[in-house]
């Protein structure tokens, strides 16, 4: 049977992984969504459960996608997640042309 508490418990850990890696404090991300100091460190300490909205403010703010935050790592080969961590910690303009390379690698059908 489905276990909402175990995937509420997954979302934390791994939000506050995600905001570690990024060297971005529990007050920084309030600042940055707006919300209270005291509700953040609530929220991503499991005293409270966050609306949606809340979460779309906080991956917005971290610049990940909810899927992201959702995926079960058990999902991903090790590739992968080296693979996000590292573009997690590029700069915007190191992410923007790491999204140029890759469109030409997708496209790029093999010929030498």
């Amino acid at each position: 049977m489905y276990n909402p508490d175990k995937d509420y418990q997954y979302m934390l850990d791994k939000l506050n992984s995600i905001r570690k890696q990024k060297n971005m404090s529990k007050y920084a991300l309030a600042k940055a969504t707006g919300m209270s100091s005291s509700s953040m460190s609530n929220l991503l300490n499991g005293k409270t459960k966050p609306y949606l909205y809340n979460m779309l403010l906080i991956c917005n703010a971290m610049h990940i996608s909810m899927e992201e935050l959702l995926q079960n790592k058990n999902y991903n080969c090790e590739n992968e997640e080296a693979l996000i961590s590292a573009y997690r910690n590029m700069t915007p303009q190191k992410q923007q042309m790491l999204q140029v390379f890759t469109d030409m690698l997708l496209k790029y059908d093999g010929i030498v």
